[in-house]
Formats: C-alpha cells, structure tokens, sequence
C-alpha cells in the first residue's frame, strides 16, 4: 500500500482538473514569492538616492 502512494499524488496533480490547477496556482505563488524576495534584495542593494540636482545631466550615454 505504502508503494503506490507517491503514484496516487501524482496521478491527482496530473490527471485531474482540480489537480493541474492546484500546480497553476502553486507555480503562480512560487513565482510571486521569488519576485517579491528578489525585488526587496534588489532594493535594498541599489537605494534611491534622491531627486537629482541641476548639475547633473540626464543623459542615456554617460
């Protein structure tokens, strides 16, 4: 019994509806999670540092 019991989880998330739209929804938050982490080490890395002053150009090619 204990055997086919990895084989049942999978058989639910793959061959079901309910199932495939319990890995959508789980791969949409998994992605969401990332992006969020990653945005707050990004933020945390390059702080904003304020308005510009008149001297500075704003320029694309530096």
């Amino acid at each position: 019994m204990e055997e086919k019991r990895p084989y049942c989880v999978f058989s639910f998330l793959f061959g079901t509806r309910t199932g495939f739209a319990i890995l959508f929804a789980g791969g949409i938050l998994l992605f969401a999670i990332l992006a969020f982490v990653m945005e707050k080490r990004t933020h945390k890395m390059y702080v904003d540092r304020g308005p510009k002053s008149e001297d500075e150009e704003d320029s694309f090619w530096d």
